[in-house]
């Protein structure tokens, strides 16, 4: 029998064969990295000239203070601090005290010296001056101390005396802005007053000379307007001018007089809008100078009073000795959120959106404006000086140290 050798079946091969990539195809992709590389060299180039852009528009910021500043706020913003871990703030004690918000925080000015204690109750600036009687104006981001009825003044930031300064008249007020621009209310040689204005690189760029008694001044926040109130006599009263101007512009843009009428302070509030208290009624006047309203109050006596950028809150009674307290809050518009009697006697008061906040012989109250409710703390209050921190949180200051007080509602 033959046996024959079975030859084993072709199969077919698993490898499929090359596709073969033409020079179109090679170009395509060529040319979009040619594109890209074209695009990041325009980036590259559009960055550096940000960067000297900013650098030669701002070169008034590149100072060691704010880089110490901004080395500073980084350290402390790594520090998990709780604010309500704090029950007060101390300092040294003067004879004469001021006391005002910064940066959220507190300034305390007295004769001997300046202290400043950030939100979180770190202390940031302790500084030495020799101020009879001290006066402390806040902003968002800087602080003037002067010296009333004195000729010196300094301005700090949240670390450092920046600069001080010397007037060639005695001082009786100041106004700070959150835009550097500062005022320094004094007189002059051939004025009874005179307002000076000041840029953030402490230039003198206005002078503001007035017959009559200047009694406060008000920048806005961004620096585009300065308000002057201007108290003169006439004929056995007293007439109180309103003037708007535009900082390093020589002509003012609105002067208003009030007549029979006292102006006593003025703020500009978060709205643009100018609020004016005067001893008869409080005015809000738009950012180009028009009246657009005055809130008469029918003879009854303002006690005290608080103007912020919220608005403004005020305390009426219809007589000297009368006991019952008649409160009115304004927004930052101007429109009124709030109008009742209270029957307390409030010694001081503060307001911030939402929530007002007073002191009586007691302790301090709160009153929620949208519901109405009023909350209370039993704490002595004599000669203590109320700061609101917000809506639910106030300082009492007191000569040696501030107490924190939350209303937790």
């Amino acid at each position: 029998m033959k046996l024959s050798k079975r030859q084993p079946k072709a199969t077919r091969s698993a490898v499929a064969p090359a596709v073969a990539v033409g020079k179109d195809g090679n170009e395509y992709y060529e040319n979009i990295s040619a594109g890209l590389g074209i695009l990041q060299v325009i980036l590259y180039l559009a960055l550096f000239a940000f960067v000297v852009f900013a650098f030669l528009t701002n070169t008034n910021l590149i100072t060691y203070q704010n880089f110490y500043h901004f080395f500073q706020d980084l350290n402390a913003s790594a520090e998990r601090v709780d604010i309500f871990s704090h029950d007060s703030l101390s300092y040294s004690t003067d004879e004469e005290q001021s006391f005002t918000l910064y940066r959220k925080g507190l300034a305390v000015a007295g004769n001997t010296g300046v202290t400043i204690f950030s939100a979180t109750g770190r202390q940031l600036v302790s500084h030495g001056i020799q101020y009879n009687d001290p006066v402390a104006v806040g902003s968002g981001k800087y602080l003037l101390v002067y010296e009333r009825g004195g000729k010196q003044y300094s301005l700090y930031n949240a670390n450092t005396q920046m600069h001080a300064g010397e007037t060639e008249y005695p001082i009786s007020g100041a106004a700070i802005s959150d835009s550097g621009m500062y005022a320094i209310i004094s007189s002059a040689s051939d004025a009874n007053s005179a307002v000076y204005l000041y840029n953030n690189r402490f230039a003198l760029i206005n002078v503001y000379k007035k017959g009559g008694n200047v009694l406060d001044a008000a920048i806005s926040a961004d620096g585009h307007r300065i308000a002057i109130l201007t108290v003169t006599p006439n004929k056995g009263g007293v007439s109180t001018s309103v003037m708007l101007a535009e900082p390093g512009k020589g002509s003012s843009i609105s002067e208003n007089v009030i007549a029979s009428s006292m102006g006593m302070q003025c703020h500009f509030t978060e709205s643009g809008k100018l609020a004016v208290l005067c001893t008869t009624g409080v005015a809000y006047l738009s950012a180009d100078g028009e009246v657009e309203f005055f809130h008469d109050f029918e003879g009854k006596i303002p006690t005290t009073a608080d103007l912020s950028g919220d608005g403004v809150a005020l305390c009426l009674k219809k007589t000297a000795i009368s006991e019952k307290n008649i409160i009115i809050i304004f927004d930052k518009s101007g429109k009124i959120v709030y109008n009742d009697v209270i029957p307390q006697s409030i010694t001081d008061l503060a307001y911030r959106e939402g929530a007002l906040f007073w002191t009586d012989h007691a302790g301090v109250s709160r009153l929620d404006i949208a519901s109405g409710e009023i909350a209370f703390e039993e704490y002595a209050t004599d000669g203590k000086r109320l700061l609101a921190l917000d809506d639910k949180e106030i300082l009492l200051c007191s000569p040696q140290k501030a107490v924190y007080i939350t209303f937790r509602t």
